[in-house]
């Protein structure tokens, strides 16, 4: 953020705020640092449960090269079943209607 200062008490201010905002940082990191260091009340097995919680339980970030690969194998037959299915769709319903028409005309005019 770009500060316009229009004397040199502004900008005396504004770098005594800065400061002090420092200073509480700091006292607040050695904090942290003291809690972390000494043990403090920081439960290993919670942070891991909170974090495989939001970590996805699926065989693509797998260790074993052959579930990721059978898994990738898997997204990909369906993503392709889904789209040939659409497409198949659309294709038989625009034949139906160029071919029924057809036909339609071609029964019409043999009676």
């Amino acid at each position: 953020m770009l500060q316009q200062f229009k004397n040199m008490n502004e900008l005396t201010g504004y770098l005594e705020t800065l400061e002090g905002r420092i200073k509480k940082l700091e006292e607040e990191n050695g904090k942290l640092r003291e809690a972390s260091s000494s043990g403090g009340n920081v439960n290993g097995n919670l942070i891991a449960k909170y974090v495989a919680h939001y970590i996805p339980q699926t065989n693509l970030v797998n260790r074993n090269f052959l579930k990721r690969a059978f898994t990738v194998w898997g997204h990909f037959f369906v993503a392709n079943l889904i789209i040939a299915m659409t497409v198949g769709i659309a294709y038989a319903c625009l034949m139906m209607m160029f071919f029924g028409s057809l036909f339609g005309n071609l029964i019409q005019y043999s009676r």
